[in-house]
């Protein structure tokens, strides 16, 4: 299956979006050619400029060509153990789960001033796109309707990370003029709400196939909903009980109002859960449902669309119903130029050959539950002879199967069953799999979503999915329980997930119980999409989560019995450490010596420990 024409394809238009993050974009013109008036004056060229704003805007969390940008954030999670000196030091992710980031030195997602270009160029459109002299006042809406849904999600991309921020709604002429004070959480949650709302009522519910990866009406909606989801959640609605969850956290004066609200509030609950089904009941209208094969399991030795189980196919299948939006720029290797960073960050199996390897550790996979529904726990001492058999035989839920591989598994036509093991120096010596650049490891276990298995290895059916509609169905239980307990919707869309991965139904009578239930099932769910460390920062889990040491398991060839057999162990991968400063992240120091982020006086604007 071959994608679509998408939106992106205007990028090409004349070579005017040759640079994607150059600062003076659209001020001081490439050649002298293009300048704010010409670009505005026609619907042609107008629309690179549109196109600019989606290549600065849309999130992705594929692996790209560029150093000092962690688009992954499970490699600082449980999710995820990478072995590579370079992933150490070039995003940083060495300092942050060994405790000694600094303000400098933590992961960048994305960038602080990045997502501020993108946000000048939402506000560059929507200042100027009536300037336009060809085009009609129903396109010239469509597109502030797109600006209005960027400016909110490049504001989200930020508050996610910070907490109350800067809020810019004209296009100053870079991030380097940025001087306005940051927002209260309050109003920096309203004013995103408030975009959204704008958005919602200029977007159209769809686009013609051609224009597949523009924001629609229902995209704005699914924005809102994830916005106040954050909105009511612990980290930023701190319920008295797990204020002291939060000390070291927040400075514990009238400054916290940055970090969040000022008192705990149940209705946000609700406003989150009405969001959330606002979503739900207009995806209908926009061709939105949730997206299913048939089974719930992936057929084994078949690396065709047809063998694809239920949630696999989610993630393969280009332009599936469920995607409310996605970011159309694939993981080609046309994208990578000579330096394949993106290709070898995305897994070991990809590339067959020298790569990062993208280990699973031991804590992670007992989120998985087994098929009937139980949870279970390995004790550290266990051992075994034959790995493939045993972890075949745990008959984990099937999105296990179809999200990590593992040492013996028959992965597609072109690898055949992998060799992860350790060699036994003699009949079965140690293979490219087996390896990473510390040395030969045998880690058995590695997840593949994201990284191309069918259809002869094509990168290109892949997009990242920006807003599924499952998210919705869970956000919508998550909220629901905490407003007025399990009972009812809560537990049926909870359900509705569980029953499409083949898993059996979950009842429960207490709201503790059924938080720890779709906080789990939101885990599994969405795997490997961005989603874990910004869950468990907004439930104040990441600090109880994210310390401690991470294990693995290991596996060595065997051949005495006459056939190959795979002995495994846990083995350590390393300790991780996660501080309470943690839960916001630091302003670079280029932005706090200027003093604009605070009160201009004795407060930096510097988040709390830092």
């Amino acid at each position: 299956m071959k994608p679509i024409s998408i939106l992106f394809a205007v990028l090409l238009f004349t070579g005017l979006l040759t640079v994607s993050c150059n600062k003076d974009f659209l001020e001081k013109p490439q050649g002298g050619t293009f300048t704010v008036d010409t670009v505005f004056n026609t619907k042609l060229n107008a629309s690179g400029a549109v196109a600019q704003m989606y290549n600065l805007c849309i999130p992705s969390g594929f692996p790209k060509n560029t150093n000092h940008d962690m688009t992954r954030p499970d490699m600082v999670t449980d999710e995820l153990y990478m072995i590579h000196p370079e992933y150490d030091w070039m995003v940083n992710v060495g300092s942050y789960v060994t405790g000694t980031a600094t303000v400098d030195a933590t992961i960048d997602r994305g960038g602080f001033g990045s997502h501020y270009l993108g946000i000048r160029q939402a506000n560059l459109v929507l200042k100027n796109i009536d300037e336009v002299t060809d085009a009609d006042d129903a396109w010239k809406n469509q597109v502030k309707g797109q600006a209005l849904f960027c400016r909110a999600m490049q504001h989200f991309e930020l508050f996610r990370q910070y907490g109350g921020i800067p809020l810019i709604t004209e296009p100053l002429d870079g991030a380097h003029q940025l001087k306005i004070h940051r927002s209260s959480v309050a109003t920096t949650i309203d004013s995103m709400v408030n975009w959204c709302n704008q958005a919602a009522a200029l977007l159209p519910a769809t686009w013609p196939a051609t224009d597949y990866g523009r924001a629609t009406s229902l995209a704005a909606k699914a924005l809102k909903a994830r916005v106040l989801l954050f909105a009511a959640s612990p980290l930023y609605n701190t319920p008295p009980s797990m204020q002291a969850t939060v000390d070291g956290a927040r400075f514990g004066n009238e400054h916290d109002t940055v970090l969040a609200y000022a008192n705990y509030d149940k209705g946000r609950w609700l406003t989150a859960a009405n969001a959330a089904r606002d979503v739900i009941n207009a995806a209908p209208a926009s061709g939105i449902a949730l997206y299913y094969t048939g089974k719930a399991e992936t057929t084994p030795n078949d690396d065709s669309y047809a063998g694809l189980g239920d949630y696999e196919a989610v993630s393969n299948v280009y332009g599936n119903s469920e995607l409310i939006l996605v970011n159309t720029l694939s993981m080609d290797a046309s994208r990578y130029g000579g330096w394949f960073w993106g290709l070898w960050m995305t897994s070991k199996v990809r590339q067959g050959q020298w790569a990062f390897k993208n280990n699973v550790p031991l804590e992670f996979i007992q989120q998985y539950e087994k098929r009937d529904g139980t949870r279970w726990t390995l004790p550290l001492t266990s051992t075994g002879d034959d790995f493939p058999t045993w972890i075949k035989a745990m008959n984990l839920d099937p999105r296990f199967y179809q999200t990590i591989l593992y040492d013996g598994m028959w992965y597609n036509s072109q690898r055949g069953v992998l060799s992860y093991y350790l060699g036994d120096g003699a009949q079965y010596p140690t293979t490219d799999f087996g390896h990473s650049d510390v040395g030969d490891d045998g880690y058995a276990l590695e997840t593949y979503k994201f990284v191309s298995r069918i259809d002869n290895f094509n990168d290109n059916h892949f997009a990242w999915p920006v807003f599924r509609l499952a998210e919705f169905y869970l956000s919508y239980a998550e909220a629901l329980n905490e407003y007025q307990g399990p009972q009812g919707e809560a537990t049926t869309y909870l359900n509705k997930i569980r029953q499409r991965a083949g898993m059996p139904n979950k009842n429960f009578s207490s709201p503790d119980d059924f938080r720890d239930a779709v906080q789990n099932e939101r885990t599994i769910e969405f795997a490997y999409e961005g989603f874990r460390l910004s869950d468990l920062q907004r439930w104040l889990k990441a600090y109880d989560v994210l310390n401690g040491t991470l294990h693995g398991i290991q596996t060595k060839a065997n051949a005495t019995s006459g056939t190959l057999k795979r002995n495994w162990r846990v083995v350590d991968f390393m300790r991780r450490t996660f501080l309470k400063r943690y839960y916001y992240t630091p302003f670079p120091s280029s932005q706090v010596s200027i003093n604009y982020l605070g009160d201009g006086k004795d407060w930096n604007g510097q988040n709390p420990g830092w």
